[in-house]
């Protein structure tokens, strides 16, 4: 393959660079394209990837809970690293192979969970006798909450990004009533098991997102109307708001956090400084609506329907 054959499938395998971290694009999406290409040939399909790395990343994170022994813990961050970059190339795999599939994207999902519970279970069992169990369990528990809550508002504003930011978008955040009429969930065990997790991870992302669905409704109409103006006038707005849910709520800060403080054999600290950076959403969700209400005022001239309903200062 040339040189520009070989940069023209990488860059297919990326979703949209404007969307991808520093981390990604010079660490995770690099390997995560080897590595896809490397389980092509193998005849791994993306589900088997993600199933592959979703093993791999739950095995690191048990090993998480002997802290007080290096060479474990150092394997569970190799593991736990590397299971990140298997998820990126189950992605990127069919992207280039066009084995793009509905279920491929929830299972991601679903993987991300599974790693993240293992690594925080397990790597709060070794404080047991600092905390005790009633205090481990109440820490796992609301830093898990509040982990949940920040992957959860990241990836759905990276989805509106994604979606208002490409004129010819199939990244939207799916509605409730989108996956309930869609969604298979009859035809494997897998999809029994994920759909009632993935209804209950919409309706609490809908639940929690400063985004009001009147100052959707309006962007999205501005989008159909115009969509290169529209996308012009999010991207310049909203760029700089992305990087900032990426660094207070995104999968990689949090997956690094875990990882660094427990080769210093002190993940406790990094769970409470977890529960702490509630409050730090909390002001990027506050300057997430003023980026709004500035998109609004931008548009106010536009001949809108729903901006005849609703004015900026309704957004929440």
């Amino acid at each position: 393959m040339s040189s520009k054959g070989f940069f023209s499938e990488y860059d297919k395998s990326i979703k949209n660079r404007i969307v991808e971290e520093g981390y990604d694009l010079y660490f995770s999406r690099p390997c995560g394209y080897v590595l896809a290409k490397f389980f092509h040939k193998l005849k791994f399909t993306p589900t088997n990837i993600s199933v592959l790395g979703m093993l791999i990343g739950v095995t690191g994170g048990i090993l998480l809970y002997w802290q007080d022994v290096l060479l474990y813990t150092s394997i569970g961050f190799v593991l736990v690293t590397f299971a990140g970059l298997m998820d990126s190339a189950d992605g990127q795999a069919a992207r280039i192979y066009d084995q793009r599939s509905e279920m491929g994207k929830y299972l991601d999902f679903f993987n991300d969970m599974l790693v993240f519970i293992s690594c925080y279970l397990f790597g709060l069992l070794y404080f047991t006798d600092t905390y005790t169990l009633a205090g481990i369990l109440a820490l796992g528990l609301v830093s898990g909450y509040v982990h949940s809550i920040k992957s959860n508002l990241y990836e759905y504003y990276k989805g509106e990004f994604l979606h208002f930011s490409l004129t010819d978008s199939k990244h939207r955040n799916p509605p409730v009533d989108h996956i309930k009429e869609n969604f298979d969930r009859t035809s494997s065990l897998l999809r029994k098991v994920t759909y009632p997790v993935l209804i209950d991870y919409v309706k609490r992302q809908n639940k929690i997102k400063f985004r009001s669905d009147e100052t959707t409704r309006i962007f999205e109409e501005a989008r159909e109307q115009d969509p290169q103006k529209f996308k012009e006038i999010y991207e310049r707005n909203s760029r700089k708001m992305l990087a900032g849910w990426a660094w207070v709520c995104g999968s990689n800060v949090m997956r690094n956090g875990i990882l660094v403080s427990s080769l210093f054999g002190r993940i406790d600290i990094y769970v409470i400084a977890n529960i702490a950076s509630y409050g730090l959403y909390l002001l990027v969700g506050k300057k997430q609506n003023q980026v709004d209400r500035r998109i609004l005022k931008e548009i106010e001239d536009w001949d809108l329907t729903s901006l005849e309903r609703t004015s900026a200062a309704e957004v929440q």
